[in-house]
């Protein structure tokens, strides 16, 4: 049987309910509503958390491996960085059985683990981030100034190499200098993307990761873009608050901080306006991507997936960014269109987006590498079930940890002597609002909840659980 192409396109930032077909009707996304009813759509796609700010870092780690957060390489605020050799990464294991693998845009984890997992890449984003004078991985240009590299066989990336993309995909030296010609970071990704596409021609199939730095802020769509939100035309969050109602241990960070507190309801939409911006940008970029494939006659032949890294707050709980356990935050996109005959659907099976490994592994009817620890949710995708994982655990960093099963959700709170405790009836409460932690009604089920939150974080290797209080108070987390 032929081997099917794998396409993942993986975005930044974008949280689970900024798309039309799932429920949203102020957001303009008429190719990913096309898609998610071309595609088996996960209503309850997931991460785990984050052990550093950076959510973005863990998260994709745990994509590229199959582990699970406290099993990844490192610790605390390092614990994703880098992949050893030991952890098989998913494209490793793809050009293991005969593809031809091949990256395009963001990679957040180290230059050796990328080399031995990509046969060739192209507009790489992140190995030229600590070139001096640049104020962000941006620059001033925002999403129209990323600097940039192609694949580097000797694996140094030096920065004598790094060049920024003007119109056309031209490529140039003089880095934030004259960017007005210079092209948005999605349109360069997606357009490399094309290119790849109509001029692949190998007999072996290939494995393509286009991994966009979108919606992630700095949020400067292009002007047809933006031009289609503002804040007058979009809703304030139902959950809106002027300020978070206790410290979470993350109320000071970089995203916090793009609104003052406290958070005005007029700003906030401001905020989404442009995050719609940004994802209808995508959206439009993604059909281009789905049309070329098609074109080529691939489309059918190609296993999609179309996933984000984390959510975001944007004024939900009074919270601007991703450092949460809420479900704004720890919900993301997640559709898998199979190759060849399938059942489209959607589905409210719970999964995190570590599962995507196993489950391409077992599509793929590829071995899973002995070093991949998450669970396969292939015979969702295969229409053998509605179910995967039947409760959820989540984690930031090392004072917020949470419990979710098919009704309830439990949050508990480490600051520093603060202890928080939120209980929420996610089926009739499903933006969260409503605690009922102090609620003798719910004494039982909080207990109950309790209990199996303690279970998970022995399940999963919590630190919390297994490390001592000294190793705790190491500035490490």
């Amino acid at each position: 049987m032929k081997k099917p192409n794998v396409l993942i396109f993986f975005t930044d930032d974008q949280r689970f309910d900024t798309i039309g077909a799932m429920g949203n009707n102020e957001i303009k996304t008429p190719n990913l509503d096309k898609f998610a009813n071309e595609s088996v759509a996960f209503r309850q796609g997931h991460i785990m958390g984050g052990t550093c700010g950076a959510v973005c870092m863990p998260s994709r780690a745990m994509l590229q491996t199959g582990r699970t957060v406290f099993t990844l390489h490192g610790e605390g605020k390092r614990n994703g960085g880098s992949i050893p050799p030991e952890h098989t990464t998913m494209p490793e294991m793809f050009k293991q059985n005969g593809y031809f693998t091949q990256h395009i845009g963001k990679w957040h984890q180290d230059k050796a683990s990328f080399n031995r997992s990509y046969m060739d890449a192209n507009s790489i984003f992140c190995f030229a981030n600590g070139m001096k004078g640049r104020s962000s991985w941006y620059g001033h240009g925002g999403h129209y100034a990323p600097v940039l590299m192609d694949y580097d066989s000797t694996g140094k990336y030096e920065l004598e190499h790094a060049f920024q993309m003007e119109n056309g995909l031209k490529k140039k030296k003089e880095i934030d200098i004259n960017i007005e010609n210079n092209m948005h970071s999605t349109d360069i990704f997606c357009d490399t993307a094309l290119n790849f596409i109509e001029n692949y021609d190998q007999d072996k199939p290939f494995y393509l990761y286009l991994a966009l730095v979108a919606p992630h802020d700095p949020r400067n769509a292009p002007a047809e873009y933006e031009e289609m939100y503002s804040p007058d035309n979009v809703s304030t969050p139902e959950n809106f608050m002027p300020i978070h109602p206790f410290d979470n241990g993350e109320l000071w960070n970089r995203d916090e901080s793009l609104e003052y507190f406290p958070r005005r309801e007029y700003s906030i939409r401001r905020h989404i306006a442009d995050y719609y911006s940004m994802i209808s940008h995508i959206d439009a970029r993604f059909g281009d991507v789905m049309e070329k494939l098609k074109e080529k006659g691939l489309y059918d032949d190609t296993i999609i997936i179309f996933a984000g890294d984390n959510g975001l707050a944007l004024g939900q709980h009074g919270l601007m960014g991703k450092q949460s356990v809420y479900e704004h935050s720890v919900r993301v996109p997640l559709m898998v269109k199979p190759a060849g005959e399938f059942a489209p659907r959607m589905t409210d099976a719970y999964a995190y987006l570590c599962d995507i490994f196993p489950t391409l592994c077992d599509l793929c009817g590829f071995e899973t590498p002995e070093s991949v620890n998450s669970e396969s949710f292939a015979d969702v995708v295969n229409g053998v079930t509605d179910i995967a994982r039947r409760d959820l655990f989540f984690i930031y960093r090392n004072f917020q940890r949470a419990y979710k099963n098919d009704k309830f959700k439990l949050i508990e709170y480490f600051v520093t002597d603060e202890r928080n405790t939120q209980l929420f009836d996610l089926e009739n409460d499903p933006k969260e609002k409503n605690n009922l932690a102090n609620n003798p009604a719910y004494k039982l089920i909080l207990e109950e909840l309790k209990e199996k939150l303690n279970k998970s974080q022995v399940k999963f290797e919590d630190p919390l659980i297994t490390c001592s209080a000294e190793k705790l108070a190491e500035d490490i987390w």
